[in-house]
């Protein structure tokens, strides 16, 4: 899955690479090409590639894009922990400052993991059907 969500509010844009290929990321990179340096891609396809299976890496990329992968869009234990660090980056970018409280971090997790969930729960629907239309 790639994909990506808007965070209006901010007026920052969150790509999502999930579950994703070499060949992807590659269509990916030159779709975006005016986003992502040449040493961004190299260094994040190392990361995707890279011997010991990274279960999922936040980047900011010099464009100013946020750049989430994930290898498994449902693991309980990597898809909050890089949500966390995306909305973190958001909101340090912003200039929010963090009380006891942590309401702005509070609200951006639940609202950003809400519509990553959609998405890759949409994305899985999808993959399912072309799967059972291609075994017919």
């Amino acid at each position: 899955m790639i994909d990506a969500i808007d965070v209006d509010i901010y007026g920052r844009s969150v790509a999502f690479l999930v579950e994703i290929t070499p060949e992807e990321f590659d269509r990916f990179y030159y779709d975006n090409v005016e986003r992502i340096t040449d040493e961004e891609y190299r260094d994040i396809r190392k990361d995707i590639l890279n011997e010991k299976e990274v279960g999922g890496v936040t980047w900011t990329l010099d464009s100013g894009m946020y750049l989430v992968y994930l290898r498994d869009g449902r693991s309980d234990k990597f898809v909050p922990h890089e949500i966390l660090h995306v909305c973190n980056c958001i909101l340090y970018d912003a200039g929010v400052t963090y009380d006891r409280t942590a309401e702005p971090w509070a609200y951006l997790v639940g609202w950003m993991t809400d519509k990553y969930y959609r998405k890759y729960c949409d994305w899985i629907d999808k993959v399912e059907k072309n799967n059972k239309k291609k075994k017919k």
